[in-house]
């Protein structure tokens, strides 16, 4: 027993990830190309057509400009729309597959900072062998931008944390990752925002460097602000659909429970079909008005829209909820629950080992969960966005266990640290 966690200790190296890692995306590749074939780009690759082909930022040009995305990923897919295109979707898909070789590495050098080099490649290898993570490369979707780059954030910002930073080109470059980070997806804000004034009240930072970084940020997000309200004559901080997506949740499509489908069917293709003829302005004031006509403003109806979205999001979408395929089971059913239960227990040990951990722990799985309970959860997507850090959480815990194996059949002399 032994040598053989003795043998997997060593075998779990910087090197062995980086290896394994390559494989993995030469894999994808091979499958995008060979297999997958067809891909489908839908609200953020219209937006990008528009930009190259009118030069406009809208995902219907009759109806002028849109904010209905955030600009980072419909601008992303515009370069290979210009540069590939009818081979666009190919190439963007190729390029995202070689995006997620930076995952597992930012993994790394993220625990590394605390010490946890070994918890580090566990998650790498985790990462890789995630059914998901593994075939979502081929989904144009902004998860796959967006998760490198909250790492890279996350990377920086615990750089700073630990006191490794001082230069003022460190601050600058933070800042600027940030707004990036913020134009491309919403749902990281508010905790992004909480966690960079940590780093004033930790006094992790002098005010002089987080005036710094927070005046990057706003300086590189405000064109995005002032672009809104050049076009919509309004300010939208961020993008246009709120209503929508609480009304979606109502609809058949976005919804599980029977009880709770309030939208029809032929209803939900009715206005869909009105959204190329009325703005989204326009639209967001129909979608709240049907919400809450089919609603009639009883709490209880979101409230048990909440609960079910939030099943959804740990579990699987309304679409394969009733999906009993062995790859749906196999390769997302089971995974899911596995990954749910062993992120529980190890929330358990974070908690007796360290509470702030088990804290910002909590937050991060509030913050992302809370938007969809109060929206929808129809899409496998959200998960993605924040799946990676119960990867983390369970390395942590089986090295943990294995860490216990170890000492508990080792001499004192031949005990060694399993995490670090």
């Amino acid at each position: 027993m032994l040598p053989m966690l003795a043998k997997l200790n060593s075998f779990l190296s910087y090197g062995n990830l980086l290896i394994a890692t390559g494989i993995i995306v030469i894999l994808k590749i091979f499958y995008i190309v060979l297999i997958q074939k067809e891909f489908v780009g839908l609200e953020d690759f219209a937006i990008a057509q528009n930009i190259v082909a009118y030069h406009q930022y809208s995902q219907f040009i009759n109806l002028g400009g849109t904010a209905f995305k955030l600009p980072v990923y419909p601008l992303f897919l515009s370069f290979f729309i210009w540069s590939l295109g009818n081979n666009a979707l190919l190439g963007v898909a190729i390029v995202q597959a070689l995006i997620s070789f930076l995952i597992p590495l930012l993994l790394f050098r993220i625990l590394r900072l605390f010490g946890l080099e070994k918890v580090g490649v566990l998650a790498g290898f985790l990462y890789i062998l995630s059914p998901a993570y593994f075939l979502y490369s081929g989904i144009i979707e902004a998860t796959n931008v967006f998760v490198p780059l909250l790492l890279l954030w996350l990377y920086f910002y615990f750089k700073i944390w630990c006191s490794k930073e001082k230069r003022m080109i460190s601050f600058i470059i933070f800042g600027f990752v940030t707004a990036i980070l913020f134009l491309t997806q919403v749902v990281i804000v508010p905790l992004a925002c909480l966690m960079i004034l940590a780093l004033l009240i930790y006094e992790r930072v002098s005010f002089k460097n987080f005036v710094l970084m927070t005046c990057t940020a706003i300086l590189f997000y405000s064109p995005w602000v002032i672009r809104n309200y050049y076009v919509f004559d309004k300010i939208i901080p961020s993008k246009t659909p709120v209503w929508q997506n609480i009304y979606f949740g109502f609809t058949p499509k976005g919804q599980l429970r029977k009880d709770l489908q309030l939208i029809t069917a032929e209803r939900d293709h009715n206005l869909y079909q009105m959204s190329d003829e009325n703005d989204e302005l326009a639209m967001e004031k129909i979608y709240k008005e049907e919400t809450l006509k089919a609603t009639q403003g009883e709490p209880q109806y979101f409230i048990k829209k909440a609960l079910s979205n939030l099943l959804c999001l740990w579990y699987v979408p309304p679409k394969y909820f009733d999906d009993h395929s062995w790859p749906v089971i196999a390769g997302r059913k089971i995974y899911v629950v596995i990954l749910d239960l062993l992120t529980l227990i190890s929330l358990f040990f974070l908690y007796k080992k360290s509470k702030m951990v088990f804290w910002f722990s909590v937050l991060f799985f509030a913050n992302f969960s809370l938007p969809y309970m109060i929206g929808h959860a129809a899409n496998m997507r959200f998960k993605l966005d924040f799946e990676w850090y119960q990867l983390v959480l369970v390395s942590f815990l089986l090295m943990e266990i294995l860490g216990i194996c170890y000492q508990r059949k080792a001499t004192p002399r031949e005990s060694v640290a399993f995490i670090h």
